[in-house]
């Protein structure tokens, strides 16, 4: 079995460290929980060359719905990888074009889905944490299981956008849908 190098191995680590109760007496709050998945998806994804050239361009992470000034707060002086995150509030699916993810916390599926659909065919990184958000065209959909934060991949839709996420993130998957993760 090959050993894992340093810095993959801190990265693999902070993801599992993600994977913490949410329900726990002392737990961290799930909005913070939710903030290092989507730190950690940045982290474990690759965009097409045209779309992230430079290698210390800042990587603008977008949020939408509820709760979104408080997520990005939480993301406020991260990285990912070299790249610095820039982190925004929209509220029109028009300003998510120069975003290279976005996490959509949207209360209606309809919204939900007409998000999706314009984003389709950009190299976006979609997450979210609904039901639908998978069958909706999402990439990654975070969801509560037996009180931790664990969460999905729709493999057919990272392909489709030109997104590449690493074996390793998949492997923690709780499901991955459309296609062999390998």
């Amino acid at each position: 079995m090959r050993r894992l190098g340093a810095a993959k191995f801190r990265m693999l680590a902070t993801l599992l460290l993600a994977c913490v109760s949410v329900r726990a007496e002392q737990a961290i709050p799930e909005q913070q929980v939710k903030a290092a998945y989507i730190l950690n998806f940045t982290r474990y994804a690759s965009w097409p060359a045209p779309v992230l050239v430079e290698p210390h361009a800042p990587l603008v992470v977008c949020m939408v719905g509820p709760g979104a000034t408080d997520m990005a707060r939480q993301l406020q002086k991260r990285a990912a990888g070299s790249h610095p995150l820039e982190l925004r509030i929209v509220n029109r699916v028009e300003e998510t074009e120069p975003c290279h993810a976005v996490y959509l916390a949207l209360p209606e599926r309809s919204r939900q889905s007409a998000w999706l659909t314009r984003m389709r065919e950009q190299a976006i990184l979609t997450i979210g944490d609904s039901a639908s958000f998978l069958a909706d065209g999402g990439m990654i959909n975070m969801l509560l299981v037996d009180g931790s934060i664990r969460f999905e991949v729709n493999l057919t839709a990272a392909k489709h956008s030109g997104v590449s996420l690493n074996p390793r993130m998949l492997a923690l998957a709780e499901r991955v849908v459309g296609g062999d993760p390998k």
